[in-house]
């Protein structure tokens, strides 16, 4: 969930590309429901809920790849022609590894308080979302070298980033990158392309969408050098 959360200020995602689904509902993210992950029709019901088709990957979160409620919510998956992967931290049952389409084992071995699986599997687990969820925004033309240039700028901080994107790619003053993201409609992919093509809003909005929106495609260019920030 808190993955999920995360991406449309990152990479400017709409909230519906990348969604979680938790047993329990959004009370389980404040309140422990732990009967939750036992019902089965639930986790087949979230599934169609959420309008889930042949387009869509499915990531079904478990520890030992026992829990009903991700099982359940797989296998529905599956039924809809959706891809199906299954993320835990200890070898899950071959019946269900057998089912899905990727099967992803980070083995983080017992934990620190015997069975407390929020500790080091829920730890290990998070990273690999984030993996998945990076690796798909970079591949979508989301970055450019390791800058967030779809982000969302919602707050004064990512006001700053964009700005600073901005001075960075395009080798401009502040004052410029404001009046270039002004232009741009704040977008800080559109500042770069009409700074580098030296093109208009409209312009730079259509090389965008013809190339993906991948700047790179667009300005034949290699991005900035990736720098520890």
């Amino acid at each position: 969930m808190l993955d999920a959360s995360e991406c449309p200020p990152t990479f400017g995602t709409k909230p519906e590309m990348v969604q979680g689904i938790i047993a329990g509902g959004l009370p389980a993210l404040t309140r422990s429901q732990e009967g939750a992950e036992d019902v089965v029709g639930n986790g087949a019901r979230a599934i169609d809920e959420h309008g889930v088709g042949e387009k869509d990957f499915v990531i079904g979160i478990a520890a030992s790849g026992t829990t009903p409620y991700v099982r359940a919510a797989l296998e529905r998956a599956a039924e809809l022609g959706a891809t199906t992967g299954i993320v835990a931290c200890s070898p899950p049952p071959a019946d269900l590894v057998a089912r899905v389409d990727v099967t992803m084992l980070p083995i983080v071995g017992p934990e620190a308080v015997t069975g407390s699986t929020r500790m080091k599997a829920g730890t290990a687990t998070k990273l690999v979302l984030n993996t998945i969820t990076t690796g798909a925004m970079i591949r979508l033309g989301k970055t450019y070298g390791n800058l967030m240039v779809d982000l969302r700028a919602t707050n004064n901080k990512l006001v700053d980033r964009s700005q600073r994107i901005v001075m960075e790619v395009c080798g401009v003053s502040r004052e410029e990158a404001k009046k270039l993201l002004e232009e741009a409609d704040k977008s800080v992919k559109t500042a770069i392309v009409m700074r580098k093509k030296g093109v208009s809003r409209e312009e730079a909005k259509r090389l965008l969408a013809e190339n993906g929106g991948v700047i790179r495609r667009i300005t034949k260019d290699e991005p900035p050098p990736i720098r520890e920030r």
